[in-house]
């Protein structure tokens, strides 16, 4: 009897103990695995995006994309100033339009930049045409499409009867069968300015002699190098370190206009410099 009895208070511990332990994974769930889920969902759950914040661009003048028209603010007229100011007499504004290749062009002009040059020109009323050169260059910068960005530079080109100046390089012009000493004050003056430059940054000098096409080929040949080499004696009676110019002769090789007429013989006559 006494065995029985202890047998029946077993059961009834273990039927206890059992409802108690359902109840309370009914109630709360089971920890473990609770904790596992948990676990995995930290995982495989993604972290939220991080958006950077698009920083607005602001400035004298900008463009919008695709857009030709010139935005400006009240930063503008101290812009134009110090850009008139830096014009000196016989030099022209180079103003130059950037655009992209994913940018239509809606405009009457060849590219987007030519257009953008055309409306930046127009803010510039106090300065003829003669004075001013406009260009459009293509780039491969990345902008923010949805506002504006500046798309437009500035240069002064010299630009006369004895010098084209352009981004790239400048022409300096001789006369018909010159070989002597430059004699143009013109000339000088810009030499002046390319020697101070290049013994402060450091720079390279290249000058390429040319000629028409009057004459045989090895006379231009001969006669392109004593033009460059004129303009390499200026420039080291400068303080230029001749080992820093590199004087060469194409001759009549590579015009820029045509020989047929007096005017373009002119400008095949001269030398080329490029600042490297």
């Amino acid at each position: 009897m006494r065995a029985l009895l202890i047998a029946i208070i077993i059961a009834v511990q273990c039927f206890l103990g059992w409802r108690y332990w359902t109840d309370s994974k009914a109630c709360c769930g089971d920890s473990t695995e609770t904790s596992a889920v948990s676990e995995v969902t930290k995982k495989v759950a993604p972290a939220a995006a991080v958006v950077p914040a698009v920083k607005k661009v602001t400035g004298p003048l900008l463009f919008n994309w695709s857009n030709g028209e010139t935005i400006t603010d009240d930063t503008w007229p101290a812009r134009k100033k110090s850009i008139l100011d830096g014009l000196k007499d016989g030099q022209k504004l180079e103003i130059t339009g950037l655009y992209r290749s994913d940018e239509k062009n809606t405009s009457e002009f060849e590219n987007l930049g030519i257009a953008r040059a055309n409306e930046t020109r127009k803010l510039f009323s106090e300065l003829k045409d003669d004075r001013v050169i406009l260009l459009g260059k293509l780039v491969n910068d990345e902008v923010d499409q949805s506002g504006p960005f500046a798309s437009a530079r500035f240069a002064n080109r010299t630009v006369n009867k004895s010098i084209t100046e352009t981004a790239n390089s400048t022409q300096i012009y001789f006369p018909y069968n010159s070989t002597n000493k430059l004699n143009d004050s013109t000339v000088e003056k810009y030499l002046d300015e390319v020697a101070n430059r290049v013994k402060a940054s450091g720079e390279k000098i290249t000058l390429t002699g040319h000629t028409d096409d009057r004459g045989d080929d090895n006379s231009n040949k001969r006669l392109g190098q004593m033009r460059a080499d004129i303009v390499k004696r200026y420039l080291v009676s400068k303080g230029v370190p001749a080992n820093k110019i590199v004087a060469t002769s194409d001759g009549e090789k590579s015009p820029i206009a045509t020989n047929a007429t007096k005017a373009g013989r002119a400008k095949n006559r001269r030398t080329e410099l490029k600042i490297n």
